[in-house]
């Protein structure tokens, strides 16, 4: 009877850790809120080279991307494991980059021809209606 006790309460103990991780890990992507358009915040090194920018579509753990460095556009499709990016150009080799929230509307991105990027989410006014069908 006792073992039975003490493998019940693991089970509910492991049952309601794994619950809260995932509640955690769910808030967490909710304040990434990725998808949207992200420019390079030049003002952090104080460059003025070309504009770079990312844009995420899709949900919020995978989609679509658009990456734009100067006149280069580079599609393909993201997705997000764990606090890892990985951006896969459409017949190319996928890179990973290390994400780091920042703050509201702010990510660091480090990895591959990303090294310490800080990005910046373009605030838009503009909502999209449904087409009447």
């Amino acid at each position: 009877m006792s073992l039975y006790l003490v493998v019940s309460a693991v089970v509910v103990v492991g049952f309601l850790w794994f619950r809260s991780a995932r509640r955690a890990r769910l808030n967490w992507v909710r304040s990434l809120d990725l998808v949207g358009q992200w420019d390079l915040d030049s003002s952090v090194d104080g460059s003025t080279g070309e504009a770079r920018s990312l844009t995420l579509s899709g949900g919020p753990l995978t989609g679509p991307y658009v990456a734009r460095d100067g006149d280069t556009i580079y599609r393909g499709t993201w997705r997000l494991t764990g606090v890892t990016l990985t951006l896969e150009p459409a017949g190319g080799r996928a890179a990973q980059y290390e994400l780091r929230l920042f703050g509201v509307g702010r990510i660091g991105i480090d990895g591959p021809g990303r090294q310490r990027e800080i990005y910046v989410k373009r605030d838009d006014n503009v909502i999209p209606f449904r087409a009447r069908s």
